[in-house]
């Protein structure tokens, strides 16, 4: 299992289309993926749970990973969160 720390660049945090953009990327791997924020976790494979956790842009969101692709999925989410969701948003604004 791997833990990691991300930083949340979408400039309104985990709204309706970045939770679908962090849900389709966490169902292409097999390990199982658990979002922490403010006490409260979900299912990184949810996309409603995901925008449940209301995280806001510069909060600082715990991954929880483990399966059997558990690095390359971490390093996926955590490049998406902090950096595509970021850039993403920026060209569609």
């Amino acid at each position: 299992m791997r833990t990691a720390k991300a930083t949340v660049a979408d400039p309104v945090g985990f709204h309706l289309r970045a939770a679908g953009r962090i849900v389709k990327l966490a169902k292409t791997f097999a390990s199982d993926v658990t979002v922490r924020f403010s006490g409260r976790s979900a299912n990184a494979k949810s996309i409603m749970g995901l925008a449940s956790l209301a995280a806001d842009h510069g909060s600082v969101v715990e991954l929880e990973v483990a399966g059997p692709d558990e690095v390359a999925a971490t390093e996926a989410l955590i490049h998406l969160i902090e950096v595509e969701l970021a850039h993403n948003e920026k060209q569609e604004g």
